[in-house]
């Protein structure tokens, strides 16, 4: 076991990725009949009927193309839930927040009032908008505000999404909740006997954050955490990947989420998803995981595990997080708890991500919000801060689009003495089948087992053999016995040996050199 670790630490450091299109022709001298063996030998009855072998000191390229190989010939087995087509349906949601006049009595903003500014707050619960109130003597301060006299929540807001379950699957064994907010500041501008306009200037922000399970307190938030869903623009996402260094933050739409034993896949859509072999040593796990497209290898990741057992891939527009993973008793199944999302969403701090909206990291600094351009530790959502011009001389019948979300609406209701301001919006929701037959696949991958661990004349399935006579010792016994000829100035090469393991067909996949062995590796899997 400790040799395979150190192989795959070597592959870490040094194993190349495969084109999404494995399109080029190589060269590849064929002995024997292997398109045969390809379509007869490599499934039996719907799994995998060969044995991938590897030298136990052998390159790590050859450990990564066997898992190339294996991969490869996973894809020819699944299993398929069919679901029939469902019926569509469509339907509206409106919502609105409470309302405030800004010209009646002590909400007055004008210079007989005795507020002069106020920022607004909206939720998808009351709790959390109802927080921020100066009534409940939390208020809401923000460096990148101009200082307000005073916070006012317009409560409950339907519009907005809340996830009561960040962790709907369990993987974290957290009951945890994430909401939408927003914050919207106004001052008073042009004033006179019958005509009042107001100013926002720049101070709007939409906001998704983390709270503890019924809490509201703002100063108690969540840190974000990959694999948590969360509502962002009224969609759910699960969270696949934080990279702190580039300050990225990758959301996805959850395909499948559950556990999968190694050696075995699932497919979603064109993609496939192949966890490999999962070793446990000491307190370290190693895990192996490979990403197709349309049956071609795309990304390839081995991961090395400790007291943190969750980590992510990314490829193409799919992602994958490992929650945690865990071996038998025996220590000689692994297994991993993952979630596959689709439909990647990037958001880059410090950049739009819809017009004249730039997406930020929410901290909570002992209570403190603020909404930077950086992720920092104390991170406990996403934001979306409105970066284009001052908004001024706001009147009667103005819409201020937040983040083409929702609006903030103007409304004097035809009375001079009144300017009323609430948050409203819709939109078409359509549910149900989009009219064609779902397939959900999955499958087992071929295992991949070291030279050491098995003998020609006891072997139980057939064999493809990775690399020649000095990296393999099956493949130095099969040229003691004549039946290959592979020498260090061989071609990239595929000889077919019937019957030589115990009844069962071998391939050997060898070269001259390891590099020769990598092509004949890449010519077989286009030939799959």
């Amino acid at each position: 076991m400790k040799s395979i670790l150190k192989k795959i630490g070597c592959i870490l450091v040094g194993s190349t990725v495969l084109s999404a299109s494995i399109t080029a022709a190589y060269a590849l001298e064929k002995y024997g009949n292997i398109n045969e063996f390809i379509d007869d030998d490599l499934i039996k009855n719907g799994n995998p009927d060969v044995y991938i072998v590897v030298g136990e000191n052998a390159a790590a390229l050859d450990v990564t193309s066997a898992n190339k190989i294996s991969a490869k010939i996973g894809t020819l087995t699944y299993s398929e839930t069919i679901i029939e087509d469902e019926s569509t349906v469509e339907y509206q949601i409106i919502g609105e927040s409470e309302s405030i006049d800004l010209l009646d009595g002590t909400d007055k903003l004008d210079s007989a009032g005795t507020e002069k500014s106020w920022i607004l707050v909206t939720s998808a619960d009351d709790d959390y908008a109802d927080h921020f109130d100066d009534e409940e003597g939390n208020s809401f301060s923000y460096s990148g505000f101009s200082e307000a006299d005073q916070t006012k929540s317009l409560g409950h807001f339907g519009y907005l999404l809340e996830v009561g379950d960040i962790d709907p699957e369990n993987h974290f064994e957290s009951d945890d909740d994430t909401t939408e907010i927003v914050f919207v500041r106004i001052t008073d501008s042009n004033k006179n006997a019958g005509f009042q306009t107001f100013d926002i200037g720049k101070d709007m922000v939409y906001a998704s954050i983390v709270y503890p399970n019924q809490v509201s307190a703002f100063k108690l938030t969540k840190d974000l955490k990959e694999g948590y869903e969360i509502p962002f623009l009224g969609k759910k996402y699960r969270i696949v990947q934080i990279d702190e260094d580039d300050g990225i933050i990758y959301l996805g739409t959850a395909s499948y989420d559950g556990t999968l034993e190694q050696g075995n896949y699932i497919s979603s859509g064109e993609y496939q998803v192949v966890i490999g072999e999962i070793l446990e040593s000491g307190d370290e796990y190693s895990v192996e995981i490979s990403i197709l497209r349309n049956g071609n290898i795309i990304k390839e990741h081995t991961e090395i595990l400790r007291s943190d057992k969750s980590f992510s891939v990314i490829a193409g527009d799919l992602g994958v997080t490992v929650h945690d993973v865990w071996t038998n008793a025996a220590a000689d199944t692994g297994y991993a708890d993952i979630t596959i999302c689709k439909s990647l969403t990037e958001l880059k701090l410090g950049e739009e991500y819809v017009n004249n909206w730039e997406v930020r990291a929410i901290t909570n600094t002992g209570g403190t919000i603020d909404f930077l351009k950086t992720y920092e530790d104390n991170t406990v959502g996403i934001a979306l801060v409105y970066s284009g011009s001052d908004i001024e001389g706001i009147n009667d019948g103005d819409r201020i689009k937040i983040a083409d979300y929702v609006n903030l609406v103007f409304d004097d209701e035809d009375d001079l003495d009144k300017m009323v301001a609430e948050f409203k919006a819709e939109r078409t929701v359509t549910t149900g089948s989009t009219g064609g037959t779902v397939i959900s696949k999955s499958g087992e991958v071929p295992k991949i087992i070291m030279d050491s661990e098995i003998e020609l004349d006891e072997a139980d399935k057939n064999l493809i053999l990775i690399g020649g006579p000095v990296a393999n010792k099956l493949t130095k016994e099969l040229q003691n016995e004549g039946k290959i000829d592979i020498d260090n100035e061989s071609p990239a090469t595929a000889s077919l040996i019937e019957g030589a393991a115990n009844g069962n067909n071998v391939l050997v996949i060898a070269g001259g050199d390891r590099y020769s062995t990598e092509s004949a590796v890449l010519s077989l899997i286009n030939l799959i």
